[in-house]
């Protein structure tokens, strides 16, 4: 039996989402990590950098506000951003990068591939938001580089009035230039907020958009199987169709990685996970589980007699003559309407109103 074109969207989207966490056949030149105080982007970050390793990748790290003893993966290169203009920044990042080819364009499977990996893209949005999408484009010099930027979307950017009084804000032009995007959620946030749906009931808000004075971060109280993150990807293709999915990602276990080396997250679609799946309401249950129309327990009966079942056979339908002889009386006369006036609509007719 073919599969459905509904499991057919959903496995294509998943190998999708696998091609760009391996960086395989440039599926993503720049890819944008957007997360909040409540969900860190960090475990997305590290899957590609444990798959970037297991394929041999180099990866350049950008630091911004992280030291590199903070960084929980091997990294080839390190460069600190601190107390340099951005035209020596990019300087000493092409540098570390293989230059541009200038023959025939080679097959990316054949050259090493660089991931660039920058930890907060919030210092080049604040001071140089007009040079955002100069600086980040110059950076691709080669297919075989793919750029790993995170955006922080909840803090806001600490920079003087822009002089272009219409141009975007810089998380618009990140949006418009990332060729995949990728918003963090919680998995509790995200399972609360699908029981409020399912009830019919307003979906909760947490950290700053309770808008309560002092609270930053929301309360997270993870039950047992509400570990992981939601991950929103969109990948935009070269036709310019967009490709939308959430996935729930596992991060491997620490007694995982120390026996199998660098392990891998689970990923798995959102609508498959245990969780989030709609509960059966008690008649849908019953159904499910065998039981027939009649064991349902109830205030009222749904059957009927057969005495019931004799009357309901014997009514006439009104208009059911016309219906029925309409259309074997040729085109146009299916529409006939069957009155037969009784007496007491006589004694109510009135032959001047009826003029009217």
């Amino acid at each position: 039996m073919a599969p459905s074109p509904l499991q057919q969207r959903r496995t294509h989207n998943t190998l999708l989402f696998q091609k760009l966490l391996n960086l395989r056949d440039g599926a993503s030149p720049f890819t944008l990590v957007l997360d909040t105080l409540e969900q860190s982007g960090g475990p997305v970050v590290r899957e590609f950098a444990r798959r970037a390793k297991i394929s041999k990748s180099k990866i350049v790290f950008i630091s911004f506000n992280t030291l590199r003893k903070k960084i929980p993966y091997d990294i080839d290169a390190f460069i600190t951003t601190r107390g340099k203009s951005l035209a020596d920044l990019r300087k000493e990042i092409v540098a570390l990068l293989p230059p541009p080819p200038t023959g025939p364009p080679p097959t990316v499977a054949n050259l090493t591939k660089y991931l660039v990996i920058i930890d907060n893209l919030h210092s080049i949005a604040s001071a140089h938001s007009q040079h955002l999408s100069t600086f980040l484009s110059s950076l691709l010099i080669g297919p075989q580089i793919s750029l790993l930027a995170t955006y922080h979307t909840d803090i806001p950017l600490a920079s003087p009035p822009s002089t272009a009084p219409y141009a975007p804000d810089p998380l618009t032009t990140l949006i418009y230039l990332a060729t995949a995007i990728l918003n963090i959620s919680s998995l509790p946030q995200v399972l609360a907020r699908k029981r409020a749906r399912d009830k019919s009931l307003q979906e909760q808000v947490f950290g700053l958009q309770e808008g309560r004075e002092g609270v930053l971060v929301g309360l997270s109280r993870r039950k047992e199987g509400e570990n992981g993150i939601v991950v929103n990807m969109e990948i935009r293709r070269r036709s310019g169709r967009g490709v939308v999915e959430n996935f729930v990602m596992n991060s491997p276990s620490a007694s995982a990685s120390t026996t199998k080396g660098l392990a891998l997250s689970e990923i798995i679609l959102l609508d498959d996970h245990p969780l989030y799946s709609s509960t059966p309401s008690g008649l849908d249950a019953a159904v499910e589980s065998g039981q027939g129309e009649e064991e349902v327990e109830t205030t009222f009966n749904l059957g009927l007699t057969e005495k019931q079942k004799r009357d309901r056979e014997g009514v006439v339908l009104p208009y059911f003559d016309a219906q029925r002889d309409g259309g074997a009386a040729g085109p146009g006369e299916g529409g006939r309407i069957l009155y037969d006036m009784g007496a007491e609509d006589r004694e109510d007719f009135d032959d001047e109103e009826d003029e009217i």
